[in-house]
């Protein structure tokens, strides 16, 4: 059956996308790149969700590191091998909801200081209002950690191509959202978030290896990761001085 939407579609490949990260050498990266940020920028005291959870690879590694952890997701079997996962480690600061996006703002009771989004923002209706939800859960100088579909790489140019000739990849189908850096920075910005650091990854065969020896990494890496902080109360006065630094 063919999945009718994002939810739908992460539901039938929910067991393939959790083994990708012991078998796949993009995953394996992706894991490198967030838990290095995630050690960063965490703290033992933080309350934190993880926005669109998945299977929970990165819910479980915050909980190592925060006092507690709420993973949202709206896909009952990616839901399932949490908690699966929750019983087999008997992990207690982790708590999982099943949550439909448009009504995160139902879903989440008390701000957090740390949301972590990974490859989510991508299949949302309306990213803009998904944004104000996102600063809206958030403390003062809370932290929001997100990747997105990088809209300079090579690869993603001609997706749109593929997808319409060979209906490939079948995930694309299901995107609503590809943006430049600089856009959801602005995006970010005028919420009154501050961009404190950003990276390239996700790697394309042959292009990458070139072009991240020569400092051009942005035309070929999938994916994007950016760190944003918002100013010491959510009504904000005083901003956070940090330079964005996207790196190449």
């Amino acid at each position: 059956m063919t999945p009718r939407n994002a939810i739908e579609w992460h539901t039938q490949i929910a067991q393939d996308f959790d083994d990708k990260y012991a078998k796949s050498r993009s995953f394996k990266e992706r894991y490198d790149v967030w838990t290095a940020l995630i050690d960063k920028y965490c703290s033992a005291e933080f309350r934190a969700i993880d926005l669109g959870c998945g299977s929970g690879i990165f819910t479980f590694y915050l909980a190592q590191r925060c006092k507690s952890v709420t993973g949202l997701d709206a896909s009952p079997a990616m839901l399932n091998i949490c908690q699966k996962k929750r019983e087999a480690t008997a992990v207690s600061n982790v708590d999982f909801r099943d949550c439909d996006f448009n009504s995160m703002g139902l879903a989440i009771t008390e701000r957090a200081d740390l949301i972590v989004c990974s490859s989510v923002l991508e299949y949302l209706d309306d990213l803009d209002q998904f944004l104000r939800v996102i600063r809206s859960s958030l403390s003062g100088k809370g932290l929001l950690i997100f990747s997105m579909p990088n809209k300079r790489s090579f690869y993603r140019r001609l997706e749109p191509a593929a997808f319409e000739i060979l209906g490939r990849p079948k995930y694309y189908r299901h995107v609503k959202n590809v943006c430049g850096f600089g856009e959801i920075a602005t995006k970010l910005r005028h919420l009154g978030f501050e961009i404190l650091e950003s990276h390239y990854y996700g790697y394309t065969p042959f292009l990458s290896q070139l072009f991240r020896r020569v400092g051009l990494a942005r035309y070929s890496e999938n994916l994007f990761v950016a760190v944003a902080q918002l100013p010491s109360t959510n009504v904000g006065t005083k901003r956070v001085n940090a330079e964005a630094t996207l790196s190449n």
